[in-house]
């Protein structure tokens, strides 16, 4: 018998807690003993859009790895550049020669350098090769998405196909996930450490094969044996992580991170999450665009394990139908409307023009900014689709390895971007933004002086390193 049971009230009250915290969570899938036993998803979004997973992607790489290691294709001992012997003339330090399959699945590779910017047309396996080793391979575990990509890679040149078709195969159609798709890079290698794309009831179903030993309705998917390894410490982290970062310092495994209250975990970049508890038959899966992991399971700890009084909470007294929309007033003083409507040349800053029209309860916004058009379209109380196939406004902070990449979403996918935005004074416009498929939010705050005003435009829930995250300009008001 489970120590925790799942049910609507719990899952209403984890939805208090984290609106409570602060944490934007857009959808939620739960499953228990096999079985679906709550979800939800806030509009604008809804349960069937898929995701950025980020490094959630990471765990769907090492179970590609286990596969090849269950066909005895591949020793978690072979050093990774054995497989690729046209680098060799490309390693800067003779450690990377001792790199092992092990190695890059436990993150202990060696390296410690946090750049990561890969720019157009760059072979990402070069920025490893080309870096200097700061330790002894296997000795300290340091995160890095290109050990990840190194899998991926070998994976491709393992089976001859990318790891994305690889899993296509052998997991994606077991599992029933239809709609899913995943980036890559510039060289037609899967990034193995992000990129891929699902649903949050699909990547539920995922943790549920894995907390059934990689069976999924009797058929074993996932090597069994692949599956216990993997989802169990194989290297310390708590020496490597101050003790406040409470959910990065319990272990690592094979790709998957160990957990404070026990279980285990894929974790994505701005709190992508698929949690499974096996002593309880649980599997929690989130899409969500907040800080990290932390900020996720701290709230859903307190709900669990009844660590306060917020499994109390009356949800009814809270919308959690929607993303909360930007509180204030439809219009703003006579005045300010009405200087602030019409093309605005800008005086100083990153943008050259600024076009915005009012309309009852809504607003079209337009920046000029080296000379491409970024909108957006507005509602207020309510998260309004821009139209047409125009650069949306969230267009302006790409990813970071966006240069580097094949990213261009397939057809079937809904990339929308939604608005919504209120007067918080009467010279004060903020609109804010969400997209299907990205983590991304813009927050847009013109403030009105007397013949000029300021525009800031600045991003959250996006890496877009060196695209600064925040852009301002001066228009002078006609």
């Amino acid at each position: 018998m489970p120590n925790i049971i799942f049910d609507n009230k719990m899952g209403e009250a984890c939805l208090a807690a984290w609106r409570s915290a602060g944490v934007e969570v857009r959808s939620v899938v739960v499953r228990q003993d096999g079985e679906v036993v709550f979800e939800h998803a806030a509009a604008p979004f809804a349960l069937e859009h898929v995701h950025p997973l980020y490094s959630v992607t990471k765990s769907f790489t090492s179970v590609a790895v286990g596969m090849l290691v269950n066909e005895g294709r591949l020793s978690l001992a072979d050093r990774w550049i054995s497989y690729f012997p046209e680098y060799e003339g490309e390693i800067a330090d003779e450690r990377f020669r001792n790199v092992t399959v092990r190695n890059l699945l436990t993150m202990t590779m060696g390296q410690e350098s946090d750049l990561s910017y890969i720019g157009a047309g760059d072979d990402w396996a070069h920025e490893v090769l080309h870096r200097e080793f700061d330790w002894k391979p296997g000795e300290v575990f340091h995160y890095d998405s290109l050990c990840s990509h190194l899998l991926s890679m070998l994976v491709q040149r393992i089976s001859g196909t990318k790891e994305s078709d690889y899993l296509a195969e052998r997991l994606f159609t077991p599992l029933g996930i239809r709609n899913w798709w995943w980036e890559e890079d510039q060289a037609g290698h899967t990034t193995g450490g992000f990129g891929l794309h699902l649903s949050t009831p699909d990547l539920a179903k995922f943790g549920q094969c894995l907390l059934d030993g990689g069976k999924w309705r009797g058929e074993q998917i996932i090597p069994a044996e692949w599956v216990a390894e993997a989802t169990k410490i194989q290297m310390e982290t708590s020496p490597f992580y101050p003790s406040e970062a409470t959910e990065d310092s319990n272990g690592y495994g094979y790709q998957f991170w160990m957990c404070r209250r026990g279980g285990f975990r894929c974790s994505g970049l701005f709190g992508q999450l698929c949690y499974i508890r096996p002593t309880d038959g649980l599997v929690i899966a989130c899409s969500s665009s907040t800080t990290g992991s932390k900020a996720l399971l701290d709230p859903l700890y307190k709900v669990l394990f009844k660590e306060s009084s917020v499994r109390e909470t009356v949800a009814s007294e809270r919308d959690f139908d929607s993303i909360p929309v930007p509180v204030g007033l439809a219009s703003g003083g006579r005045l300010s409307s009405l200087r602030l409507e019409g093309i605005h040349h800008c005086i100083f800053g990153d943008f050259e023009e600024i076009d915005i029209r009012f309309y009852e309860n809504e607003l079209d916004l337009s920046l000029l900014r080296d000379g491409r058009e970024y909108g957006v379209r507005a509602g207020y109380k309510s998260w309004v689709c821009k139209s047409g196939d125009g650069a949306g406004v969230g267009d302006l902070f790409p990813f970071v390895t966006h240069e580097a990449e094949r990213d261009d979403a397939p057809a079937w996918d809904v990339r929308k971007l939604f608005a919504a935005y209120a007067w918080t004074s009467p010279t004060n416009l903020q609109i804010e933004t969400r997209e299907l498929d990205y983590t991304r939010r813009c927050f847009i705050d013109v403030r009105i002086g007397g013949i000029y005003a300021v525009c800031r435009v600045r991003v959250e829930g996006m890496c877009c390193f060196p695209t600064p995250s925040e852009l301002t300009a001066i228009l002078k008001l006609g």
